[in-house]
């Protein structure tokens, strides 16, 4: 089976040429289905281009959203808007409410946004002043603290989720795959190829799902886990633990393109 990755596309910054170019090369590298992990577009446009995809390629389009795909809307309003696209597109598989997908017998994929948690790093003392905080409904908040408390549970609330597939995952699958947008991991957070310091960290990094992560994979030695995820548009790589590894994809804007192919055995 190959699943083409791609990340941080952007689609709202290039025009049809480059979608159909995508789907192109989708369809030349014999993908079997396309995994996304987030920043597909802009709130205004999102759920069209997913729709595009999906009925252009007429393959599953594993997907989860990223910080940008939010834009200029709320998260409530866009995971309402898109709940209704994947409900309305036997293609679409929204992963932050599919549960756990069986790829082959011994392999599965779950995911969920699990959007920056404002946890890694310096959170208090970071300069860093993110568009996500101007044009995201539920992050703007008067003060940083109050910020950092609604990226706290939107980080807890990935990382329930996260916990309770991966319990339910370990019981039948060897392999489990595992999409985010934003990287779980302080070492999977890359910038031009180094980790990314304090002061980023705390926009760049999920601490709570990465313990989610963490907490399941040490009591399951025999059980392999591989994250893709996004976000910093810098590739990287980390191993965790054994059995635990992350990729980290990179990306350009206006030049959506296929980050790997993930060729699962039957």
């Amino acid at each position: 089976m190959n699943i083409a990755w791609l990340t941080d596309l952007h689609l709202n910054f290039v025009g049809r040429a480059e979608v159909e170019r995508l789907c192109n090369a989708i369809w030349m590298a014999e993908s079997d289905a396309v995994l996304v992990t987030g920043d597909i577009a802009s709130s205004a446009n999102l759920c069209r281009y997913l729709v595009y995809l999906a009925d252009n390629l007429q393959m599953p389009v594993y997907f989860v959203l990223g910080n940008h795909d939010y834009y200029g809307s709320s998260i409530k309003q866009v995971n309402s808007e898109v709940a209704a696209t994947v409900k309305a597109n036997d293609h679409l598989a929204w992963l932050s409410q599919a549960g756990v997908i069986e790829l082959t017998p011994d392999t599965c994929l779950i995911g969920h946004e699990g959007l920056a948690d404002g946890r890694l790093g310096n959170p208090l003392g970071s300069s860093v002043d993110l568009n996500d905080y101007h044009r995201i409904k539920e992050l703007v908040q008067t003060t940083k603290e109050d910020r950092l408390t609604v990226q706290h549970q939107l980080g807890d609330e990935a990382a329930a989720y996260l916990d309770k597939q991966l319990n339910e995952a370990v019981k039948r699958y060897r392999n489990i795959i595992v999409a985010l947008h934003v990287p779980p991991f302080a070492e999977a957070c890359w910038h031009e190829g180094n980790n990314t310091d304090a002061n980023y960290l705390p926009h760049f990094g999920c601490k709570a799902t990465g313990d989610a992560l963490r907490a399941v994979m040490v009591t399951h030695p025999d059980i392999s886990m591989t994250v893709y995820c996004g976000h910093g548009h810098s590739e990287g790589y980390a191993d965790i633990l054994p059995n635990l590894k992350v990729i980290t994809g990179g990306a350009k804007y206006y030049n959506p393109c296929i980050a790997d192919i993930i060729r699962i055995g039957s």
